[in-house]
């Protein structure tokens, strides 16, 4: 299995050196947008949000009281502050919140840099409120391509991706889980195309439609979204 001996320095030294929320491709930042939309639609309305590898903030999109952002980097939290959202600099293995008190967690595209994802996914499960909900987007199926590092001279992965994942994978991280939900998002073909950018200007269902069609036809997608849900009964 693939670590990484100290990935708490590796992102706090990372974040003070690449800008990866500002200087996105024109493409990428189209697709973003269609995704994020994606995922506030099936965040329901929590009054409050914890946001596991916060990075730029884009979660503050999502309706909310207050919201928790969590990274390992000082840089990425400094600027996120604001009159809702508190930074909270910790491990996403770790996470400093009791037991059953979050209304909403979200994980978007961070489980696959850690060393051990099912504890992390079970810190998410852990602090997440009776009733609450749990999003959880990673990419899907990924092939990890790998480099020698010039200055370590060990095999190292490219983006810093440890693991990949599929429906089955994910979704057993939460076996509890009272109600769980996949969703396979982002058609490789859609986005080769350049398709993102015509997107952006139309509801999303009319992506929805046309990227389902297509990956059901190949399957060749950009993320996997696990959506989790704890029994309100559950204590």
């Amino acid at each position: 299995m693939n670590r990484c001996s100290d990935y708490i320095a590796h992102y706090r030294t990372d974040a003070e050196n690449f800008d990866y929320f500002t200087n996105q491709d024109p493409d990428d930042r189209a697709y973003e947008k269609i995704f994020r939309k994606f995922i506030v639609g099936l965040a329901r309305q929590p009054r409050t949000i914890v946001d596991i590898g916060s990075g730029g903030g884009w979660t503050s999109a999502i309706p909310h009281d207050n919201i928790f952002y969590v990274d390992l980097s000082p840089k990425n939290l400094a600027s996120l502050r604001s009159d809702t959202s508190g930074p909270v600099m910790a491990d996403a293995q770790r996470l400093p919140f009791r037991n059953d008190s979050v209304e909403f967690v979200i994980a978007s595209e961070i489980i696959e840099h850690l060393n051990d994802p099912a504890t992390a996914a079970g810190e998410i499960w852990r602090v997440l409120k009776p009733g609450g909900r749990a999003i959880v987007s990673t990419p899907y199926k990924e092939k990890i391509r790998y480099a020698l590092c010039i200055h370590c001279n060990q095999v190292t992965p490219w983006n810093a991706h440890l693991h990949s994942f599929d429906r089955a994978t994910l979704l057993s991280y939460f076996p509890a889980a009272a109600d769980k939900r996949s969703f396979v998002f982002g058609s490789k073909i859609l986005t080769t195309m350049r398709m993102p950018r015509i997107f952006t200007k139309l509801p999303l269902w009319t992506w929805r439609i046309i990227d389902r069609v297509l990956i059901g036809l190949v399957d060749k997608a950009q993320h996997i979204v696990v959506v989790v849900e704890k029994d309100a009964a559950s204590r």
